[in-house]
């Protein structure tokens, strides 16, 4: 951070000789003029560093959420472990049994082989049974006893045999089990893996952040002693700078949604007894009016986008502080987040089709992640945190990460309570 802060004084005298020179001959403007200048550029700078220290705290946020979420990973990773282990084991256990029950029906083969083998060989045997018999009735338990050691020979054969197939298929039912195990781990391993390069994004752009925030410090202290032209041109760039980590600050949100989503398979969602039968989406605030609508914006706090300088991204809805903001579609709650900037407290909800809708700037939320909602659930509270100038709702609606306008799915015309 030193060298950096090194870097921009050497900068800004390389630039202040320049200006200089270049400046010699040319009319210099009065002290009230010029004064006028620093108090506006100063301005400029004191809005560049709240924003920058907005946006510092939201990455806090995401590297905390990111480090929970990395902690929920690896504790289903240690789970499927365990199940692994757990299943070799019993798989184990039960090859074992398996490899008796084939001894067992192997014996019992032999043994059938040997007495028939032995009928076939003693024809006579009957008649020597009949000769050595004192009486009919001896006769009869001699035949008697035969058959039935044959009988229970064959018929713990067929016990084994049936043993032997129950076996095999819970043999192959852990097997299978345990095949679904490894894949969960190496799914789980992946995604914690995500979760890693996310937040050394995550750090990398929060020191890039405050290496610009300590900048700006400096300039601002600077900033009565240099020009106020020279003094613009480093606010211009400082601008531009502390725009790009801000906007990666705020992608960090979809970025969690992201990985959230491949954890979460949200699938095919229900329709609610109550949705409507005509359009995706009921306006998220039935009595608001729309203060700001989607696409490219000329408020300067709007973050770049699709080659815009300032693009705004969703519905600015105004109502009443306090009133209540409605889940725009059936779906499942998939982040609850909340920070001094951007979005400032906010609810992100997942849907069928790969829709996802956020509600920003809330007072309250008033979900938890993993809840289910149906069209209308009170998702919270309107509010004027994060990056607001007064009360309103930022609703935002996201196709496949890609913002997209939320009013062709909405009734047509001003916020309503319509449904159809």
């Amino acid at each position: 951070m030193r060298r950096a802060l090194v870097a921009l004084a050497l900068a800004l005298m390389v630039l202040s000789a320049g200006r200089t020179g270049a400046t010699a001959g040319s009319p210099q403007p009065d002290p009230a003029t010029q004064l006028a200048l620093i108090d506006q550029i100063r301005a400029q700078l004191g809005s560049n560093l709240a924003d920058a220290l907005a946006a510092q705290q939201q990455l806090r946020q995401s590297l905390e959420d990111n480090a929970t979420q990395q902690a929920q990973v690896s504790a289903k990773i240690e789970d499927a472990k365990a199940q692994i282990a757990v299943l070799d084991d019993q798989i184990a256990q039960d090859q074992q049994q398996e490899s008796w029950l084939s001894e067992r029906i192997a014996t019992e083969q032999a043994q059938l082989r040997q007495l028939a083998r032995a009928a076939y060989e003693s024809p006579g045997s009957v008649l020597v049974m009949l000769a050595e018999s004192r009486s009919l009735s001896d006769l009869f338990t001699r035949v008697s006893d035969l058959n039935v050691a044959g009988s229970r020979a064959s018929s713990l054969k067929s016990s084994l045999d049936s043993d032997m197939a129950r076996m095999q298929a819970l043999l192959s039912k852990e097997q299978a089990d345990r095949d679904q195990q490894v894949t969960l781990e190496g799914q789980l391993t992946a995604q914690l893996a995500q979760l890693q390069d996310l937040e050394a994004q995550q750090q990398k752009a929060e020191s890039d952040l405050e290496v610009k925030i300590e900048q700006t410090r400096t300039e601002m202290y600077l900033l009565s002693r240099q020009s106020a032209q020279l003094a613009q041109e480093v606010t211009d760039m400082l601008q531009q700078q502390q725009d790009a980590i801000i906007a990666a600050a705020m992608q960090s949100v979809w970025a969690q949604l992201q990985l959230w989503l491949q954890a979460n398979n949200v699938g095919q969602i229900p329709t609610s007894s109550g949705h409507s039968t005509k359009y995706r989406f009921i306006w998220p605030e039935p009595t608001s009016l729309i203060s700001q609508g989607f696409g490219p914006s000329t408020f300067w706090f709007e973050p770049p986008y699709g080659g815009y300088p300032h693009f705004h991204t969703g519905l600015d809805l105004v109502a009443p502080f306090g009133t209540p903001v409605y889940a725009a579609d059936d779906g499942v709650v998939a982040l609850v987040g909340s920070s001094s900037s951007g979005y400032g407290n906010y609810v992100v909800i997942a849907h069928a089709g790969g829709f996802d809708t956020l509600y920003g700037h809330l007072s309250a939320a008033l979900v938890k992640a993993g809840q289910s909602v149906t069209q209308g659930t009170v998702v919270g509270l309107e509010g004027s945190t994060g990056n607001s100038t007064g009360p309103h709702l930022h609703f935002e609606l996201r196709i496949g990460q890609r913002p997209i306008d939320p009013t062709p799915y909405l009734p047509p015309g001003e916020p309503s309570a319509f449904r159809g």
